[in-house]
């Protein structure tokens, strides 16, 4: 979790992720930041294995790539303090994807038409167990994961964009009257 409580290490991890290979140099020149700087959070990503390094290229540059596409973290409880990294951590993720949607929907009106049709947001009151919300939960995880091969640039088919999928199941609290 430490690895990626740092912005600039969730940026990095996304970017690696979207371009499939990058060195510290090229990361910095689009994320505006310095190469010393990149180096520093790609090797603490690969430390912890979020990223490795790529085939060498020529001359003294040091390409990385994903070396995870599945991160989770939840039920670390293992003390008060990884609890608050924990909680900490999904609160900086979760606020960046909640940016990335208002950000969506500030722009949704001037998208491509058949991305606007594509795109969805369903928001759902449930009654479930536990036992169903488990089982929704993982039958919706192995779906989204057919798809995280795609990582590989190579295996993106034709037309083939990044796309943010935010899938949230959580218990509410009782209501004030019991009910």
């Amino acid at each position: 979790m430490r690895a990626l409580a740092h912005p600039t290490r969730i940026d990095l991890l996304e970017l690696v992720a979207r371009e499939g290979e990058l060195t510290a140099t090229q990361a910095a020149q689009r994320l505006g930041l310095t190469p010393g700087n990149c180096s520093f959070h790609l090797r603490q990503l690969a430390k912890y294995g979020f990223l490795e390094e790529g085939p060498p290229r020529p001359g003294r540059s040091r390409p990385w790539r994903v070396g995870s596409v599945r991160h989770s973290w939840e039920g670390v409880g293992a003390d008060a303090e990884t609890n608050a990294a924990a909680s900490a951590l999904t609160s900086v993720v979760l606020e960046r994807d909640l940016a990335r949607l208002r950000e969506w929907l500030a722009r949704e009106a001037s998208a491509d038409p058949a991305w606007r049709r594509a795109a969805f947001l369903t928001e759902s009151l449930l009654y479930l167990t536990r036992d169903e919300l488990a089982e929704l939960g993982r039958e919706i995880t192995e779906r989204v994961l057919e798809y995280s091969d795609r990582i590989d640039p190579s295996l993106r088919p034709e037309g083939a964009a990044p796309v943010q999928a935010l899938l949230i199941g959580f218990p509410l609290p009782p209501t004030t009257t019991g009910n």
